[in-house]
């Protein structure tokens, strides 16, 4: 039996499946590199008949993204997401009073569900190195979905989502969890998606560090690692289906694939747009600025009150094509499409579509 670092307890569970007055609780432990390998659903009833099975199925009822076989009351198979087990070894099945005490017992169809016990499955049947490991909390795969984005950035046939998480919550218990959609051709890696955000948002704003983000603010919410305090990387296709990556260069974005930035120990969780009205962006200048002529074909003016220290255009990939600490500047070398002006002043940062003809 292996010892754990931190107890998993009830309050940590953040999927809840099924109705009633009586709670059970529920671990899969798929026993592999990826992570996490081990996840966490909470499991409601009332009938006083059911057993272990009964939990397994209804959760694999609630979630698409599991498959579960339990041929003849027998655990056959479990896969989730990603983590798909050969079918070489045997799952074995656990219960107790705690989510850290439990012992093998005597298989799915055969545990009766008993109100505040634990249950568990751990991929290998080796009652000396299969014990389920300390698990995180699972969610649900349609809790977030890209039709809820109301503003893309950038342009292109492909779109994905970027999840930052500060690992907070505000005053109403909701996660201080944040999206953006992006768009865009071919395929991104972690940090061309990043500096696509940057060039429209100027409240958003990173800096790296041996592949790694040493820092992240977005408005008035920042994180910047000390001691156990680290940002953490994930790519997945949902909620339920983060993969932890060791670097922003393993990172790379196709169609539907989704970036997550989490710092501390919680998966990104269920975000909210990134907006300005959400985070309170101030937006009292924004009108005092002007780019002409646009569409343009040889030269842009800009017009501001505000003394500008710098002036970036950005093709809809997040890629810098041109710099200028001028006013007027020569758009003649940049292929025609759509880009993104990025005007700096003493005071803001603001962002400008460009049409190049």
């Amino acid at each position: 039996m292996q010892f754990l670092s931190a107890q998993f307890t009830e309050s940590d569970i953040k999927f809840w499946v099924g109705t009633g007055s009586k709670k059970a609780y529920f671990i899969a432990d798929f026993n592999d590199n990826n992570t996490p390998a081990s996840y966490a659903w909470g499991y409601r009833f009332d009938d006083a008949n059911l057993t272990m099975e009964d939990l397994i199925n209804g959760i694999a009822a609630a979630e698409p993204g599991i498959e579960a076989d339990i041929p003849s009351g027998f655990l056959y198979s479990f896969n989730y997401n990603h983590h798909i087990p050969s079918l070489d070894d045997y799952w074995s099945t656990w219960s107790g009073p705690n989510s850290d005490n439990m012992v093998l017992n005597n298989g799915v169809n055969n545990d009766p569900l008993v109100n505040g016990k634990w249950y568990g499955i751990s991929y290998g049947f080796d009652p000396d190195y299969t014990y389920p490991s300390t698990p995180v909390a699972a969610y649900h795969s349609v809790w977030y979905s890209s039709s809820q984005i109301v503003n893309w950035i950038g342009a292109g046939n492909n779109r994905s989502l970027v999840v930052i998480d500060f690992g907070t919550n505000s005053s109403n218990g909701n996660a201080d969890s944040f999206v953006f959609g992006i768009q865009y051709n071919g395929s991104l890696n972690a940090a061309q998606a990043l500096e696509l955000i940057k060039t429209q948002a100027p409240y958003f704003n990173y800096t790296v560090s041996g592949n790694q983000i040493a820092g992240l603010s977005l408005n008035n919410f920042s994180g910047t690692p000390s001691g156990q305090q680290a940002w953490k990387l994930y790519k997945g296709k949902n909620l339920s289906s983060w993969r932890g990556q060791t670097s922003l260069s393993q990172i790379q974005l196709t169609n539907n694939e989704w970036l997550g930035l989490s710092f501390g120990q919680r998966l990104p969780f269920t975000p909210t747009e990134a907006t300005n009205s959400v985070l309170g962006v101030a937006s009292a200048h924004k009108n005092n600025f002007k780019i002409y002529p646009n569409p343009a074909t040889n030269f842009i003016q800009i017009d501001s009150n505000e003394n500008i220290k710098e002036i970036n255009i950005y093709s809809v990939s997040g890629q810098k094509v041109l710099n200028s600490l001028g006013k007027k500047i020569n758009v003649q070398p940049l292929e025609k499409g759509i880009y993104f002006v990025e005007i700096t002043t003493d005071h803001q940062t603001i962002i400008r579509k460009l049409i190049k003809q």
